[in-house]
């Protein structure tokens, strides 16, 4: 085991990815921050934000004290917004408490916290040897061990976390660990794995069979979901109008223009109705029409954008109307971005 560590590592030095949360101090906060960021989102786009979200909010204590609204704005653009709330909710109750908890069961206790994130925490936080299973950890084990078990299943989490426990308590767990992810995003990948470039291919097992791909491979995902959507820019002097989500679901929290959304192209009786839903009344359709298009993970959004503009203003519910700088004072998901496109 020592041996594989020593590759391992002396591969790390020269082919590890610099990312910004690896960087000094890595502070449980700052662990914290990159693992909620990270969960359903690419690294690449994470990099880009990491540093100015700390900026904002640099500990615990500054997240807690924070209003909701001003986390979720910091948060546009990295998706599933309930991880937003859970970290800051998580916030409050270390900045009370004073510390982030090593034990395990602790840590499951604290909102948006799961197993994965539990097992992140212990190993790059402080450095414990508790392996946190992401695909990529999970595929380079397998094929070290020669595994054709499904990842994800229990059978093979065990299988991964028996051989990768074994590896982190033979080194530092925290650089293990980074190791290993690297490894897996860039040489020990899902398809076409890079063999004669990886450190541990001679104790590979799954390179040894000759047919690497297949050990480690994922489940297929379903097709996403295909929604159309026509969303309604609706004008007045005041601004625009849009109103916040509920707290649960997607896009919990942030805020929405009027809009209609289905698995067929909405028609003008659809349309109608979501205006009188939200009071508006006698707007006046400009005819201007543009594009918009989104990407989940589970679903997709085709449809366009209508302007309209307001004759009256009266005191909408649940709608506001916002201004520019209002706007810019909201968390906005990127889905409706294209709303504003054509503002002022």
């Amino acid at each position: 085991m020592q041996d594989l560590v020593r590759e391992l590592l002396d591969w790390f030095s020269f082919a590890g990815r610099d990312l910004p949360w690896r960087r000094p101090p890595r502070t449980p906060y700052r662990v914290l921050v990159s693992e909620m960021m990270l969960q359903q989102t690419r690294a690449d786009v994470v990099a880009q934000r990491f540093q100015a979200f700390l900026d904002r909010f640099p500990d615990f204590a500054a997240l807690a004290a924070a209003p909701l609204d001003d986390v979720l704005r910091a948060w546009e653009g990295l998706g599933y917004y309930r991880r937003a709330e859970a970290l800051w909710r998580t916030a409050g109750i270390i900045a009370a408490r004073g510390t982030l908890p090593r034990a395990r069961e602790e840590l499951l206790a604290l909102p948006g916290i799961g197993p994965y994130s539990a097992s992140a925490l212990r190993s790059f936080a402080f450095s414990l040897p508790d392996p946190a299973l992401d695909a990529n950890l999970r595929r380079v084990a397998l094929r070290l061990a020669g595994e054709r078990l499904q990842p994800g299943t229990r059978e093979a989490d065990s299988a991964a976390r028996l051989l990768l426990g074994a590896l982190l308590a033979a080194g530092p767990p925290a650089l293990l660990s980074d190791a290993l992810m690297d490894l897996g995003a860039t040489v020990c990948t899902v398809r076409r794995p890079q063999c004669s470039s990886c450190p541990l291919q001679a104790r590979c097992a799954a390179r040894i069979s000759g047919e690497p791909e297949a050990f480690g491979r994922p489940p297929v995902r379903p097709a996403r979901r295909h929604l159309q959507i026509v969303a309604l820019r609706v004008e007045s002097e005041s601004g625009l109008l849009w109103r916040p989500r509920p707290r649960k679901g997607l896009l919990a929290g942030l805020w929405e223009p009027p809009h209609v959304l289905g698995p067929v192209r909405p028609d003008e009786d659809a349309v109608a109705s979501v205006l009188r839903e939200w009071g508006v009344a006698g707007a006046r359709d400009t005819g201007e029409r543009w594009p918009m298009a989104h990407a989940f993970t589970h679903q997709t959004w085709t449809g366009e954008v209508r302007r309209l503009v307001a004759r009256a203003e009266p005191p909408f519910q649940p709608g506001r109307w916002l201004d520019a700088e209002a706007l810019q004072a909201v968390a906005l998901p990127s889905a409706f971005r294209a709303v504003l496109s054509k503002v002022w």
